[in-house]
């Protein structure tokens, strides 16, 4: 990305986490972190954020969990109003990431009702009354890909479910492919493709294929993203989905597509729970360096990395859970 077309910065933004593996109604609030106790909130294997941008007004929809339980239930129950949001932005095309997106297009209610057209009218006229419905679904183009997966004696099986883009399209949903970073907002965008350039090994599936015709490809998750917003007087913050290209790799990409050194937050799937000691000890001296402020890890983090985290970083480590909203 040229630099030069400015990442731009906000004064403030403010990420509640709506989808998570973990929930907890017994935390205690501070000024910058406001836990949800009113009512209690579903948890399950899977990520969806709520990112509200005070200087613009504009709400995104990060992800959308595993079920279409959770995320419907907890925006319910958290107040939120589904025709709040302005745009969706998807991660990756894991199920646990996008399961809910078409029972919340459909809460939306952005399909439009016949209308009556005076005449002289054009084509252009029922396209612009129609993209007054839509709602902008950011996603990288990999995300669609059939997917298979490979037994170990090489057995293929497949095709695995995919996002169903007809569906959402169906719903209001407008499509927006783009492999590269993508302005949200000024100030915040999407990170599109991840260079895998670091140590990092864990969230790189290794029995993975995509096929395209009759040829079948590994599949490194190439549309693994995340998000990145730049803060005034702070720095970035990074809001990952999975991680899969390395939760190292996706803030380094952070830096440099936005230009900005300076790493004030890291949160969501760090993508540990199946790396060794060995990897999670390398991405603690790497946060170590960068010198974040907050450390938030969330759903596959795992047990494990998300303990030495809090052993290594006590003073950044925050556990992440449902309803928690992260004021930066």
């Amino acid at each position: 990305m040229d630099k030069n077309l400015g990442f731009g910065n906000l004064d403030s933004v403010s990420i509640t986490i709506l989808v998570d593996n973990y929930a907890n109604l017994i935390v205690e609030s501070s000024d910058s972190i406001k836990y949800f106790k009113d009512k209690p909130l579903l948890a399950e294997h899977g990520f969806s954020a709520l990112i509200h941008i005070p200087d613009s007004g504009i709400n995104i929809l990060w992800d959308a969990g595993i079920s279409n339980i959770a995320l419907m239930e907890n925006i319910s129950r958290l107040g939120i109003n589904p025709k709040t949001i302005q745009k969706i932005a998807l991660s990756h095309g894991h199920g646990d990431h996008y399961s809910a997106i078409t029972d919340f297009l459909r809460s939306m209610e952005l399909e439009s009702e016949p209308k009556e057209w005076d005449e002289p009218f054009t084509s252009r006229d029922i396209l612009n009354w129609k993209s007054e419905k839509y709602v902008p679904l950011i996603v990288h183009p990999a995300a669609f890909r059939e997917r298979w997966w490979t037994k170990d004696d090489g057995t293929k099986v497949g095709p695995l479910p995919i996002p169903p883009r007809i569906e959402w399209e169906s719903l209001g949903a407008k499509i927006v492919l783009s492999s590269e970073p993508y302005s949200l907002v000024s100030g915040c965008w999407t990170t599109g493709y991840v260079p895998r350039r670091s140590f990092e090994k864990s969230g790189r599936p290794t029995n993975l294929l995509y096929r395209d015709g009759d040829d079948f490809f590994h599949d490194d998750l190439d549309e693994d993203q995340a998000i990145v917003i730049n803060i005034k007087q702070k720095g970035l913050v990074v809001l990952s989905g999975c991680a899969h290209a390395g939760i190292i790799n996706t803030i380094k990409r952070a830096r440099e597509i936005s230009g900005i050194d300076q790493v004030y937050a890291v949160l969501g799937g760090f993508h540990l729970a199946r790396s060794n000691e060995k990897e999670i000890q390398q991405t603690i001296s790497v946060f170590k360096e960068l010198n974040p402020k907050i450390l938030i890890p969330c759903h596959c983090t795992g047990f494990q990395a998300m303990c030495a985290i809090a052993q290594h970083l006590p003073d950044q480590f925050h556990h992440g859970v449902v309803g928690a909203t992260y004021m930066f």
